[in-house]
This record gives structure tokens, sequence and C-alpha cells, in this order.
């Protein structure tokens, strides 16, 4: 079954590995799942396909995606007509020990938790594909919003970055904030 979340303006659709793709392993059942998503956005003949810079798009879909799976879920996210980003994680213990290859100092000092962490390696994960500048600095290039805010700026495009909890996992959009 797949559900439909709206978040920073993007319809998410998340489901479950079925049986079958968990007892396939991990790749195939990531690739499996997200199929049974894009056959239920754009139908049983759609054909996935890739930008350059590795983006994902459907043939003749008139929408932009954004596609992210973690241990046992995927997740495909359908914007508008500017590139979106969307990464959906479970917790893992290695987040605490990487913590300065994708937060700024000032980051670490807000994201303490493992649950912070959980939050915002997804954040800038969702941000990274949204902003889509190939080589942007991970700590320091792509920014966290403010304490309190929903969005942020990233080489002069404003982001609206929300983040909920689904099942055990932490699903979050990023699209351009008109």
């Amino acid at each position: 079954m797949t559900e439909r979340v709206q978040i920073a303006g993007i319809d998410v659709y998340v489901t479950r590995f079925t049986d079958e793709e968990s007892a396939a392993g991990q790749l195939i059942g990531q690739k499996s799942a997200v199929n049974r998503i894009l056959t239920e956005i754009a139908g049983a003949d759609c054909k996935l396909c890739h930008h350059d810079d590795g983006s994902p798009y459907i043939e003749g879909f008139k929408r932009e995606i954004s596609i992210s799976h973690c241990k046992g879920m995927a997740a495909v996210g359908v914007g508008g007509d500017s590139r979106i980003g969307i990464d959906i994680e479970t917790p893992r213990a290695t987040l605490r020990r990487v913590t300065r290859k994708f937060l700024s100092e000032e980051e670490s000092r807000r994201f303490t938790t493992d649950d912070d962490l959980l939050t915002a390696w997804t954040m800038k994960e969702a941000l990274y594909k949204a902003v889509g500048i190939a080589g942007i600095d991970f700590a320091n290039g792509v920014t966290l919003p403010a304490l309190g805010s929903d969005t942020t700026t990233i080489a002069g495009t404003t982001y609206r970055v929300e983040s909920v909890t689904t099942g055990n996992a932490r699903l979050t959009a990023a699209s351009p904030n008109p």
C-alpha cells in the first residue's frame, strides 16, 4: 500500500517493501518498490530516465520528481516544474560518526541528538537534490533553516524544507519557495 503525504508543497508517495521485495534484497526491493509507485503516479507504461546529472524524470511526464529509499521503504516526490528533492532514512548510528562531513560548525551545535541528526541528514540530502549544483560543499554550502524557520537560501534561491516521521523513518522534502 502506498501512502501519500504532502510536505513542502510536494506530493510524496511512500511505500514499504512487500515481503517478496524484502526477500529479494535491498537493491532489488528498492527498484521494485519505486517502480510500483511510478506506475501508480504515471501509469504502467511510464519510463524512468535520468538527466546527465543523475536526477530522475519520467519520460513525457510534465512534473519534476525525486526518488529516495532506505531500508525496507521507498519514496517518490512529485512537484511542479521546478527541481525538487526528497529523502527518506531510518535511524543509523553512523550519522553521529560523520557529522563533520555534513554539518557546519553552527549546525553541529544545534543538531545534537540522534533524532536531530537524522532530521539534519535528510534535510541536507533533500536540499542537495533540489539545489542540483554539482560539487557543492555538503557541510557548508547546503545550509539548514535557522531555528524556527522552514526556509533557507542557497545560491540565491530560497527553499522550503519540511520533515515528517512515517513509520520508523524520517521523510524530508525541499522545494523552491515561490
